[in-house]
């Protein structure tokens, strides 16, 4: 009832929220005018009795890029024409909510029509319908690169790049996320199935190893700061990153260390998420950790979160053995940046 529609929650949330961005109040038509047109663009099923049928196997997982498509193309549509005054006028005198649904009408009726006519043309096709062809020639060509082991170690390092210059991963990791979630909505549907989770990378796999306790996973680093720093600044920045890096929450040290602009610490910051996500691939491929299935488990203690992706408790052995691999990875970067700290603060050797 959640994931065998999450397509069309999709189709509907896009529209919604880039008819809000663009400035428009009418955000609610836009999306509902996304959701007829994911419908008009998916194959119907005929019964036995002649009669045609939605497929609903089209608006789960499986269908996600159409719900993305759409909602972005319909609602870019919708917000042209009513910038453009393609809206039934009203006089001042009518109330808000009213005019607001008469200025969709106009709008609203062109996309679906349009909608309808691309689908009318795909459906001469060896296609069959427009969302036939988005599965085809761009979901399945985008999860197969995205759920390599390859493709999740190369963003997280352009990711982690941009992190040093200041500026947010998500930046990057947006991309490949609706891959990413993708692929988890595959292996929940396997799993309700009764088969195994299907595929290692997805949206799971990158939040528990590859941001555990945050981008660059500086658990080890808030360790070392809290525990075994002799500069005043350092043992500071450690007290307060520690806990919120136990949730994955770790701005602190990223601008307290900081990691920012620091080329001493941008080293295992890249590095050690690569080292994560290898480790943890490897894991799952030869069994001894089971491939997750349960959707995005994040903001949870990371161990929880290991056990939480798959509710198996070998992930959480496996977790605190990262733990020791972040401080082994971040200890001698963090000793050659702490010594120009200690300097700075006058302490004495």
């Amino acid at each position: 009832f959640t994931m065998g529609i999450v397509a069309l929650i999709v189709a509907f949330s896009v529209a919604y929220n880039f008819t809000i961005e663009k400035g428009q109040s009418n955000g609610v038509a836009a999306g509902f005018v996304s959701v007829c047109c994911f419908l008009i663009s998916n194959p119907m099923v005929a019964l036995e009795n002649g009669s045609l049928t939605i497929n609903i196997s089209t608006l789960g997982s499986s269908n996600m890029f159409t719900g993305i498509i759409v909602g972005l193309l319909s609602s870019l549509i919708f917000t042209y024409l009513v910038d453009r005054g393609f809206t039934i006028k009203m006089p001042e005198s009518v109330p808000p909510e009213t005019m607001k649904a008469f200025l969709s009408l106009i709008p609203a009726f062109a996309v679906i029509i349009i909608f309808s006519i691309i689908n009318y043309g795909f459906g001469m096709t060896s296609f069959g319908s427009v969302s036939n062809m988005i599965t085809q020639l761009i979901q399945t060509p985008l999860m197969g690169f995205g759920g390599t082991v390859w493709t999740l170690m190369l963003f997280y390092l352009l990711s982690n790049a941009v992190w040093f210059a200041g500026i947010h991963g998500i930046v990057v990791m947006s991309v490949l996320e609706p891959i990413l979630i993708t692929l988890d909505m595959q292996n929940v549907a396997a799993v309700e199935a009764g088969s195994a989770a299907v595929s290692i990378i997805g949206n799971n796999f990158k939040n528990v190893y590859a941001g555990m306790s945050g981008a660059g996973i500086t658990i080890g680093l808030a360790i070392l700061m809290m525990f075994f720093a002799r500069s005043k600044r350092y043992k500071t920045v450690g007290k307060i990153s520690l806990v919120p890096g136990l949730f994955c929450i770790n701005e602190p040290v990223i601008f307290g260390g900081p990691i920012v602009l620091n080329p001493i610490l941008a080293i295992p910051f890249v590095v050690m998420p690569c080292i994560s996500i290898g480790l943890g691939f490897i894991v799952q491929k030869v069994g001894l950790v089971s491939m997750g299935y349960i959707i995005d488990p994040s903001f949870t203690p990371f161990f929880a979160q290991g056990f939480l992706s798959a509710l198996d408790f070998r992930n959480i052995i496996f977790m605190f053995i990262l733990l020791a691999i972040s401080v082994a990875v971040y200890y001698p970067f963090f000793k050659v940046y702490e010594r120009s700290l200690i300097e700075k603060e006058g302490i004495e050797g």
